[in-house]
């Protein structure tokens, strides 16, 4: 038997990238799965490619962001299915550019789906998450360890994302949830991925893939089987955590040093 048969899960952002790795491992792994995400195309596309494989797939294309969308989404699963096992917070929106220049617009959207979708989906996931005793995942960065010059407010949501996941966990656990938070490196990227910059203009990511796709899948599905609490993917990220409990001070030498060089450790953080 799959380890996952028998078992729903909802992963948003799941059109592409790490959400669509993720759902790619899960249908694999014998799992239903709802994916969400807000260019509809996209989205139908990929979900075909599911289908082709035997998967039991669902899409529902909406702003994890807007209340309501979000319900829909969380109500596909249990209308289609009858159940929630699994819900991986995955959708994002990254930016690049100092915070005086951010325009209201960037802070908004990044915010918007990066935190307060995550806090919509879990919020209203949540009941059916207890009823099977499941998983509530939340993908962050190696920028929710710790601050970077150029990523605030990426940042901000990300680290955010840490709070709300060691609460919910502090809830759930009596109630028998799994609650885990995985930090991922820099993943590659699909031809055709944009960031934000400063003025919200949609520009290509600038930084080296350290790890793939598949890979990232993996790592999430590995976290959901053991139900473990978190992971830090990559040496790098790994080491920038460790660091940064030991001296904060020492990782912010490092890093405004690395970005006045331009050598790659910098963009290996961001």
């Amino acid at each position: 038997m799959n380890k996952f048969e028998n078992k729903v899960a909802l992963i948003s952002g799941g059109s592409r990238g790490v959400g669509y790795a993720i759902a790619n491992r899960l249908v694999d792994a014998g799992a239903k799965v709802v994916i969400s995400a807000r260019g509809a195309k996209r989205l139908e596309d990929s979900a075909a490619r599911l289908r082709q494989k035997g998967g039991k797939v669902v899409a529902v294309t909406g702003d994890i962001g807007k209340w309501e969308d979000a319900k829909r989404m969380v109500n596909a699963a249990i209308d289609e299915f009858g159940r929630l096992d699994i819900l991986v917070n995955n959708a994002g929106v990254s930016m690049r550019g100092d915070f005086a220049d951010l325009s209201g617009e960037v802070c908004s959207r990044v915010i918007a789906t990066n935190l307060t979708g995550s806090v919509n989906l879990s919020r209203i996931a949540m009941e059916h998450l207890i009823e099977a005793r499941g998983s509530l995942v939340f993908i962050s960065s190696i920028a929710g360890l710790f601050g970077l010059p150029g990523a605030s407010v990426y940042c901000a949501s990300k680290m955010a994302l840490t709070g709300l996941c060691e609460s919910l966990r502090l809830e759930l656990i009596p109630k028998g949830v799994h609650v885990g938070v995985v930090y991922l490196g820099f993943t590659e990227h699909d031809p055709e991925k944009r960031i934000l910059s400063a003025s919200g203009e949609l520009i290509l990511p600038d930084r080296p893939a350290h790890h793939s796709q598949d890979k990232a899948g993996k790592l999430v599905v590995d976290l959901i089987t053991k139900r473990k609490r978190q992971v830090v993917m990559t040496p790098i990220g790994s080491l920038g955590w460790f660091a940064h409990r030991l001296s904060p001070l020492l990782v912010e030498k490092v890093v405004l040093w690395a970005k006045e060089s331009q050598i790659g450790l910098f963009k290996s953080f961001r």
